[in-house]
């Protein structure tokens, strides 16, 4: 089942060993060493593929050599010479070495809960947790990036995920298809705004706060900064209300902070009634292009499937009050968000996977959400 098979693609020079795809909650990306990509299963953290580059005989290979064994890059080398029949897949499979396997996904799996998790970037947890998996891995220069990052955070001890109440978050699902508007919709995506300004929420639906008002025909958003957020990051960011029908801008505004949030007022030039579906984001600086529907429903799907496997874990730091209950009911709220969206995609396979706690791979620990700092 963890088998890859490899190809070669000449105009890029790279080999490629695709395995199973990735399921519901998507890809954590990590590149190891310089000229290897590697993608794995968020989910249950199989080895979905290696982008390696095909020249390459130092670092790259001897990872190569560790993750599949000592004859992997001649076997590679075999691959490579084929190059009469491009994308032609090579009759030999590659197994990944389990614990090797294990240690890199979790590092991939640890990076990808950082860039949406409620707590900081800046929190030393994170940094120490990774600095023991990238040793773990046998990537050295990685322990050592992280350990001189861990030396160089000054962080304070107390909570960075203030008033997160998972219960209330459960009500406010259970509830929503009743009090939001019709075709309104919004994602908070972290590519799309500066690295640590904003403090994502527990589910996509509270990592904005969105009021529609009716008499003044505006539509007021605000987003919590992160713990230390740069004001100067917020200056240079837009809340744009866009139609991914025809990739089009309806009405945007500049954002200003207020207190520990950012805040902005759109106003739209028609009734919001009138819209058959729009989309609430914020984004850094102008001119950023409107993504299609499609892309925006995948890109929530993985933002649901990312609150479920949160809430499987059930970290205490981010909500001590809460209970294994509230957390459950979280869980199995955002696994049928995420089918939802998934099947609005048109993607039926990703539709009816599920996202079950049994099959979910083991680590990492993700100790700054389990401490909260």
């Amino acid at each position: 089942m963890d088998d890859l098979t490899p190809s070669y693609e000449p105009d890029a020079g790279q080999v490629i060993l695709e395995g199973r795809p990735a399921g519901p909650a998507g890809e954590a990306g990590l590149v190891p060493v310089a000229g290897v990509d590697l993608a794995f299963d968020r989910h249950d953290g199989h080895l979905v593929r290696v982008v390696a580059d095909a020249d390459d005989q130092g670092a790259a290979r001897l990872l190569l050599d560790r993750l599949f064994g000592p004859q992997a890059a001649r076997v590679l080398g075999q691959v490579v010479s084929r190059r009469a029949e491009p994308g032609a897949p090579y009759p030999h499979r590659f197994s990944p070495e389990p614990t090797l396997s294990a240690a890199l996904s979790s590092l991939a799996r640890l990076d990808a809960v950082r860039d949406t998790s409620p707590v900081p970037r800046r929190s030393p947890w994170w940094a120490a947790e990774a600095t023991v998996l990238a040793e773990q891995a046998g990537l050295h220069d990685r322990a050592r990036a992280e350990a001189r990052r861990l030396h160089g955070i000054i962080a304070p001890h107390h909570a960075c995920a203030p008033g997160l109440d998972v219960a209330a978050e459960v009500e406010e699902l259970e509830k929503k298809d009743a009090a939001q508007r019709p075709g309104l919709n919004w994602a908070l995506d972290p590519a799309l705004v500066p690295a640590g300004l904003l403090r994502p929420g527990l589910s996509p639906h509270s990592d904005l706060l969105v009021r529609y008002d009716d008499g003044e025909g505006t539509v007021i958003v605000e987003a919590t900064l992160a713990a230390g957020a740069d004001n100067a990051d917020a200056d240079r960011c837009l809340v744009r209300l866009v139609d991914p029908a025809v990739r089009r801008v309806l009405a945007q505004s500049d954002c200003r902070v207020t207190g520990s949030r950012l805040h902005a007022e759109l106003r739209l030039p028609w009734p919001l009634d009138e819209l058959d579906e729009a989309w609430i984001e914020v984004v850094e600086g102008m001119g950023r292009p409107v993504r299609s529907a499609q892309a925006r429903l995948i890109r929530r799907a993985l933002r649901w499937a990312d609150t479920a496997l949160r809430a499987d874990r059930a970290p205490a730091g981010l909500a001590p009050q809460a209970s294994a209950a509230d957390w459950a009911a979280l869980a199995a709220l955002a696994r049928e968000q995420c089918r939802q969206d998934w099947a609005a995609a048109g993607d039926s396979g990703r539709a009816s996977a599920q996202l079950t706690p049994a099959d979910r791979a083991s680590g990492p620990a993700c100790l700054a959400e389990m401490l909260g700092y």
